[in-house]
């Protein structure tokens, strides 16, 4: 493991709390289209020109990325979070951390790395990893992707895990290939999550918090990038629109 990874393991250590390395999850396959009432309804979708993509009046989620190769850190309402790995393409470890920096917990994946089944030639492109994470009550809820096309591994890519802070166990795993956005929103009953890579359909999902399943989903212009509130609608930024969606019975 290079340098930042070595700086999160010691930094949790030092902190005095446990890395807890969860299991090898389930891989299941995509959902099927869900039936109606449809759930998400399209608001407006607005095409933006190359020259206008940082303009776009969509503010990044509470924060930006930075940190040391190998390290990539995020801030949401209620946490930082660090993601640590020997470089920017295979994080690992999971830290979360209160404001003041101290850690909280701290979570192992290298279990969710691999897939079942790899295409030929196609290993050094799918290992998954934690994208962006949220915690809400006592339960964090991961998103963990590679970021290439789906076909490399089958199909199982694209995941959240809903993890039982209590327990540092896994409630539920989501379908595959509901989230390899930079972000996603949590609301009461609800996780509104973005799947898309070139040439694959891209969508908004709307899957359940108890159980992770896909209540609904929406067709997107392109892969969505950012997926934030914005004036009580859900803004998405995808790779070359800006798409304002409503949640009815959020």
């Amino acid at each position: 493991m290079r340098l930042a990874g070595l700086l999160g393991v010691f930094a949790v250590a030092a902190s005095g709390v446990s890395v807890t390395v969860l299991p090898r999850p389930p891989f299941p396959g995509p959902a099927a289209a869900p039936a109606a009432p449809h759930r998400l309804v399209l608001v407006s979708s607005h095409y933006l020109a190359t020259g206008n993509l940082e303009n776009d009046t969509i503010t990044a989620p509470a924060g930006s990325f930075h940190g040391l190769p190998g390290q990539l850190t995020f801030f949401t309402a209620n946490r930082a979070f660090d993601i640590y790995g020997k470089d920017g393409g295979t994080g690992r470890y999971l830290v979360g951390r209160q404001k003041s920096g101290n850690a909280v917990y701290a979570f192992d994946f290298k279990n969710y790395a691999w897939p079942p089944r790899i295409k030929p030639g196609e290993r050094e492109f799918v290992y998954e990893q934690p994208v962006w994470a949220q915690e809400a009550g006592r339960t964090l809820y991961v998103e963990t992707a590679h970021s290439t096309y789906a076909a490399s591994s089958y199909g199982r890519n694209g995941y959240v895990t809903a993890i039982d802070l209590a327990t540092k166990r896994a409630e539920w795993r989501s379908p595959a290939l509901v989230a390899n956005a930079n972000s996603f929103l949590v609301t009461k009953h609800h996780l509104v999550t973005g799947y898309g890579f070139t040439k694959e359909p891209d969508y908004l999902y709307l899957l359940d918090r108890a159980t992770g399943k896909v209540v609904d989903r929406l067709a997107l212009p392109s892969a969505p990038e950012k997926i934030t509130w914005q004036q009580g609608l859900i803004r998405v930024r995808t790779y070359d629109h800006l798409v304002t969606v409503r949640l009815k019975g959020a």
